[in-house]
Order: C-alpha cells, then sequence, then structure tokens
C-alpha cells in the first residue's frame, strides 16, 4: 500500500467515525432516528472493514463510500430499506453502548422502566445527560410535569445546551403554557441561531397565540433554508 492509500483509507476512516458520532449526537439530543443516514454509517463501516478483510485496495473506497450514500438515500423509498435490520442493530451499540440499561428500555419503549432506571442514576450521580433521558421517558409516558421538572433539572448542570431548551418548549406547548414555550425556543435560537427545529416551532406558536408579526418574521428565517417548510407554515399563519 502506497503513502496515497494510506491517505485514502485514513480519510474514509475519519469520515465514517465523524459521520456516525453525528448521526449518535443526532438521536442522542433529538431523539429523532435517522433510519438511512445509519444505513449510510453502516455501509461506510462495512467497507473499511472489507478493506482489511478482503483485502482490498484502500482505493476501492472512492467509490464505496459514495455508493454507501446513495444507497441510503434509495433506501428511503426502495425495498432496499431491508437493510435498516443490520444498520439498526448496528447503531443500537453507538446509542446506548452495552451497560446503558436506561437508553435500551428507552429505546424498546418500555418508559416505565426507563423511568425507574434514570432516577436510580440521578440518585447516584445527577448530570445533565440523566435528567435529559429522564425527560424524555416521563415525555413518552405523557407525565409532561415531570418531564418539564426533569428538563429543568437538566439545564442546572448545563444551561448553554440549545436541545434542552428545544425540548422544554414541545414541553410546555403539550400542557398548553405558549408563551413559556415561546421562551424556551428563544433561549434554543439564542445559543443556536441556526437551529431549524426551533425556528419553525416558534413561527408555529407565534401564529398560534396570534402574533402574525412575530411569525412572519420567522418565516422569512425559515424560506432561505427551506421553501417547503415555510409554505407549510404560511398556510398555518393565514389559517389564523
Amino acid at each position: 500500500m502506497g503513502i496515497i492509500g494510506y491517505i485514502i483509507l485514513g480519510l474514509s476512516i475519519l469520515i465514517t467515525l465523524g459521520w456516525c458520532f453525528y448521526i449518535r449526537h443526532k438521536v442522542k439530543y433529538e431523539q429523532a432516528r435517522e433510519m438511512p443516514q445509519e444505513l449510510q454509517g453502516f455501509l461506510m463501516t462495512v467497507s473499511i472493514i472489507l478493506v482489511f478483510a478482503v483485502p482490498l485496495s484502500p482505493f476501492h473506497l472512492l467509490w464505496m463510500l459514495p455508493v454507501s450514500f446513495i444507497i441510503g438515500l434509495l433506501s428511503i423509498t426502495t425495498p432496499l430499506s431491508i437493510l435498516f435490520i443490520f444498520s439498526s442493530a448496528y447503531f443500537s451499540i453507538w446509542y446506548i453502548g452495552v451497560r446503558n440499561e436506561g437508553r435500551k428500555f428507552y429505546l424498546d419503549g418500555n418508559y416505565e422502566n426507563a423511568v425507574r432506571v434514570f432516577k436510580e442514576e440521578i440518585s447516584k450521580q445527577p448530570s445533565s445527560e440523566a435528567y435529559f433521558n429522564l425527560a424524555l421517558a416521563y415525555g413518552a409516558l405523557k407525565q409532561h410535569d415531570n418531564e418539564i421538572a426533569a428538563y429543568q433539572g437538566a439545564l442546572k448542570f448545563a444551561p448553554k445546551r440549545p436541545e434542552i431548551h428545544f425540548n422544554l418548549g414541545n414541553a410546555f406547548i403539550d400542557i398548553g403554557d405558549r408563551q413559556k414555550a415561546i421562551d424556551a425556543f428563544k433561549q434554543a435560537i439564542s445559543l443556536r441561531p441556526d437551529y431549524f427545529k426551533a425556528h419553525y416551532a416558534i413561527c408555529k406558536t407565534y401564529a398560534e397565540i396570534g402574533d402574525i408579526e412575530s411569525a412572519y418574521k420567522e418565516l422569512e428565517i425559515i424560506r432561505r433554508v427551506d421553501n417547503r417548510s415555510a409554505d407549510e407554515l404560511n398556510a398555518i399563519i393565514e389559517a389564523v
């Protein structure tokens, strides 16, 4: 293997790790599983393993990694989605490791046991992550008052984490307190100005409380990023 081959292999490994950590971060903090992206990460990992196992020349990665992305995109609307079985199993390790029992209960839909485990974790060693996970479990159980209290507990440890403020805003929406929701969304945006989901949520909430001027201001920001979402929100605003 020449120096160019080593460079290609090294870059491919860094890209793959970066992609997998990105997906892990997204799911951990936004709780939105992206199955096509998981499949892309799985296939990229398999590609690198094949270079060592077969073995193949690292130059094969120049087409194998792009093909991994293409297959992931095609899986959205084709039978290739059957590959999600393998990528989901692979990324379960990324999400919960081998010892995070609470996260395993949560991802399996066993929210009562997830609450129990996260509360035990907090009693031993309170942290932002433990409170955040507890809040997610309470939210899944529709126990929104407990959910809000848990998010507020998480903020004591990580007040500058925008995802906590965003999720807290959604919890306030669930109990019908839209003004507190707006305050939480504003805080999330102040910490991450390009937080698209927060802009979308606050725009919709402004429309729901009749603050049309503020809603249209947010709509302008959203339209610069995604016309389809902007059209959806515009219809909501006009219906008020």
